[in-house]
């Protein structure tokens, strides 16, 4: 697709291509770091963050956010978000830290939801915005967003599975206080098991939303269920990661171009734009009644525009 703002005069209008930057060291201080982590402790499952109930598949995943200075407005992963993505202007948007104890691959290779200018999770269904960035048809409109990541972890497995322009890279144990800023709402990725698959077939099926995950001793962890004592794990079994995510601008001229709300996608330029797209492929269907709602139409785009990974 050509840069929109050459076609419409609007220069604010195209993607910010990303080349993601590894970090060797993230913190100073490391030890610090992992006993801040602790002190964070007990972090609810990643079900309650979210505010999923029970199930069969619940994975050792736990989740809380992360607010201070020392994390939030972390002063590496901006200068190599600003590196990564030719930005000069980077806001911190928010910050989480990831605990796992061993588990299955969490997910199959994804993309975080993308926010799109006038479009994300908050006015559109989650399948539409995936469709939307599985098709490449709304690049130019994609807000950019740089995703920093750090490491601790030093057992089994457990890598950092991504796919820059395509091209498979991973970063995998021992990773200590390392890292990586790339853009994972446009870069396919994942989080490889974590453990040994004995040590997942203990925990399988065992464990509940109410988890949590205490730090005990020097270096111990356990899930714990109110008072009950699901595993303990020691420090190995643990993988424990930062998530930061920034806004980007190129310039005080594109961070301006998000005021202008000309630019922006709302649901009818997203069905013209398929619709077009689709006569091109040689496909005329019927104009949904109501995209967000509509079945056919969902079907329809999704095996139109599958995943890279559709079959993983």
């Amino acid at each position: 697709m050509p840069d929109i703002g050459e076609t419409t005069g609007q220069p604010g209008l195209q993607l910010l291509p990303c080349n993601p930057v590894r970090i060797p060291r993230v913190f100073d201080d490391p030890d610090a770091v992992m006993a801040r982590f602790r002190d964070l402790a007990p972090v609810p499952s990643i079900a309650a963050f979210l505010g999923i109930g029970n199930s069969s598949s619940l994975s050792a995943w736990f989740r809380c956010d992360l607010s201070e200075d020392l994390f939030f407005n972390n002063p590496v992963f901006m200068d190599a978000a600003r590196k990564a993505f030719s930005a000069s202007i980077v806001r911190p948007t928010r910050c989480r830290l990831n605990i796992y104890g061993p588990m299955p691959a969490a997910t199959a290779p994804h993309l975080d939801a993308a926010a799109y200018r006038g479009m994300s999770v908050e006015n559109a269904p989650i399948w539409l915005i995936y469709n939307m960035s599985a098709s490449r048809l709304f690049e130019p409109w994609l807000a950019p967003v740089a995703s920093g990541l750090a490491w601790f972890y030093q057992g089994k497995d457990g890598e950092f599975e991504y796919w820059p322009d395509g091209e498979y890279r991973v970063e995998r144990s021992p990773m200590w206080n390392s890292g990586l800023v790339c853009d994972n709402e446009y870069t396919w990725h994942r989080v490889g098991a974590v453990g040994s698959p004995e040590a997942q077939r203990r925990l399988a099926g065992r464990l509940n939303s109410s988890d949590m995950m205490y730090a005990t001793g020097d270096r111990e962890w356990e899930i714990r269920d109110g008072e009950r004592v699901v595993e303990r794990l020691d420090a190995n079994e643990v993988r424990i990661s930062v998530l930061w995510k920034a806004d980007i601008f190129r310039d005080e001229d594109h961070l301006a171009s998000f005021s202008d709300r000309s630019l922006d996608l709302d649901i009818g330029k997203v069905t013209e734009i398929y619709l077009e797209d689709l006569d091109a492929k040689g496909v005329s269907p019927k104009r949904p009644g109501d995209p967000l709602t509509d079945s056919a139409w969902r079907q329809l785009l999704e095996e139109a525009y599958p995943t890279p990974f559709s079959s993983s």
